[in-house]
């Protein structure tokens, strides 16, 4: 048996990985998470070693990028910003990937996510939030809740009904 002694030297910074090693990475990653809900637009950056992974823009990306976050036992962080079409609301997560950072994001307009002096009032008759038809409110946005029926909302849902 060999010994080598250890002198404290710090180790070199490992040289970046080649553009296709990072392409690799995020193929894997996508194999990996086949059962995830897929980004719409895939960025693979060089000079930060870094992938993006961009959802949808509209509110059931919200509930996507929080199952990517809870795979690789990331945070969830949405703060308010501008988009190309005005104000949205940044949803995102970040987390390693076998030593690649990897940003998955989704600017939600805010028409969509709504603040409460934007949304339409509710009916004056009393009513679960979601549940009334001809109600502005119930009518304006997805209600949906995890075991419930579809809410009343004509567009997107959130995909937490129990369909």
């Amino acid at each position: 048996m060999t010994i080598i002694p250890f002198d404290g030297t710090a180790l070199p910074e490992l040289p970046p990985l080649p553009i296709g090693a990072l392409v690799a990475c995020a193929l894997d990653l996508l194999r990996e998470t086949g059962d995830l809900p897929q980004p719409r637009y895939i960025s693979i950056h060089h000079s930060t070693q870094a992938i993006g992974l961009q959802f949808e823009h509209e509110a059931p990306s919200l509930m996507d990028i929080t199952r990517w976050a809870l795979r690789f036992g990331s945070v969830l962080v949405s703060r308010p910003g501008e988009g190309a079409a005005g104000r949205v609301t940044w949803c995102s997560t970040e987390f390693d990937y076998y030593g690649v950072e990897v940003s998955a994001y989704a600017p939600i307009p805010v028409t969509q996510t709504g603040t409460p002096d934007e949304q339409p009032a509710h009916a004056d008759y009393p009513h679960e939030p979601g549940r009334l038809y001809g109600c502005p409110a119930c009518e304006a946005a997805c209600h949906c809740t995890p075991g419930d029926a579809e809410c009343v909302y004509s567009g997107s849902h959130n995909g937490l009904a129990a369909t």
